[in-house]
C-alpha cells in the first residue's frame, strides 16, 4: 500500500507541471485576430471619451498639473496607435502584421484609458469639492 501511494505521490509532482498544457492547444489564430481588431475599436472608443472630458476638464477648471498629466498620456497613446498604423488594419491574412499591430495597439488602448481615468477622477474630486 505504501509503494501505491508513493507512486501515486509520484506520478502527482511528476505530471501536475503539465496540467496547463492543456489550455494551450485551444489557441486560435482567428481568436488573435478578434482580439486587436476589439483593441482598435476600444481604443477610437477611449479618443472619443478622452476629447469630451479634456474638454469638460478645461470648463471646468481643472490644474494644469492634472491636465498636462491626461495630455502626456494621451499623446503616448497616439504614439503607440500610430505605430500600430504603420503595420495598416491588417486584413485576415496570417502574417506577422497582426503581432506588431496588436502590441502597439493594446499599449495605445492602455495609455488612452490611463488618461480618461485621470481626468474622470480630477472631474470627480472638483465635484466633491463644489458639493
Amino acid at each position: 500500500m505504501k509503494r501505491l501511494g508513493a507512486l501515486f505521490l509520484f506520478l502527482m509532482i511528476a505530471l501536475v507541471p503539465f496540467a496547463g498544457g492543456a489550455g494551450a492547444t485551444t489557441w486560435s489564430y482567428k481568436t488573435f485576430v478578434k482580439q486587436s481588431v476589439a483593441w482598435y475599436y476600444l481604443y477610437l472608443d477611449k479618443q472619443d471619451s478622452f476629447q469630451e472630458l479634456y474638454n469638460l476638464s478645461v470648463q471646468m477648471n481643472v490644474s494644469n498639473e492634472t491636465l498636462s498629466l491626461a495630455l502626456e498620456l494621451y499623446n503616448n497613446a497616439t504614439a503607440e496607435y500610430e505605430s500600430a498604423m504603420t503595420y495598416g488594419l491588417p486584413r485576415d491574412t496570417r502574417t506577422l502584421s497582426w503581432v506588431v499591430f496588436s502590441v502597439h495597439i493594446r499599449k495605445a488602448y492602455l495609455y488612452a484609458s490611463q488618461a480618461v481615468e485621470v481626468l474622470e477622477q480630477a472631474l470627480k474630486e472638483l465635484e466633491a469639492a463644489n458639493a
